[in-house]
């Protein structure tokens, strides 16, 4: 056979089928982690662990917060709450006994912001305004116990958990520190929680097969 009929014959052959498909699906699994890296430089998972965001948030729930962002009023958080003492140096933040690093709970005011309840009734005076309105909560799940005017100075933020009922927060401890925010969680995550907890477990058992 002489050269030119050689080439001619190479250039007369067809790719694999399955070839082809192989290299797509390196293709796809190289863009996908190149995109999970960059959404994880700016994007955290977290599981809820506990009950003080129902009915929005339900424990074992994994949404993703956002560690860029700054909290507006309304804003779902994470927050470092290592921090908090009591007067003996004992952790403010405890779950069965034992200190926890981390909660999440609802931005309800921020700085120069003035807040009370009564009636189970939150009323808000937010900064630069001259009169208390009634703070429309349709996420509020229970009775908000009752607590004192609150002015949240400069660097606070105040948060109430949506389960009214047993969430430990600045109804007991007063405003918390803005720095102790960690992230923001956007609402988009919240709305997608189901997908995002599905995709989250699914990771946990991949990561699992390797340990």
């Amino acid at each position: 056979m002489t050269r030119p009929e050689l080439l001619r014959g190479r250039e007369g052959e067809k790719a694999s089928p399955l070839s082809a498909v192989f290299s797509v699906l390196v293709l796809i699994v190289l863009l996908f982690l190149l995109f999970e890296m960059w959404f994880l430089q700016r994007f955290t998972p977290v599981c809820v662990d506990g009950t003080s965001m129902m009915m929005t948030l339900e424990s074992g729930d994994w949404l993703y917060a956002d560690t860029g962002d700054t909290p507006e009023r309304g804003d779902i958080v994470i927050v470092d709450v290592r921090e908090y003492e009591d007067e003996y140096g004992h952790a403010l933040f405890q779950s069965g006994g034992k200190p926890i690093s981390y909660i999440i709970k609802r931005v309800i005011a921020l700085e120069g912001d003035e807040i009370y309840c009564r009636g189970h009734v939150v009323w808000l005076k937010k900064a630069g305004e001259g009169e208390f309105s009634r703070l429309s909560e349709p996420y509020a799940y229970g009775s908000t116990p009752d607590f004192a005017t609150y002015t949240i100075g400069e660097g606070e933020v105040f948060l109430l958990g949506d389960n009214r009922q047993v969430s430990y927060d600045s109804t007991e401890t007063g405003p918390l520190y803005l720095r102790s925010v960690t992230g923001v969680v956007p609402g988009w995550a919240v709305s997608m929680k189901g997908a995002i907890t599905g995709w989250e477990n699914f990771r946990e058992r991949f990561r699992g097969l390797f340990q």
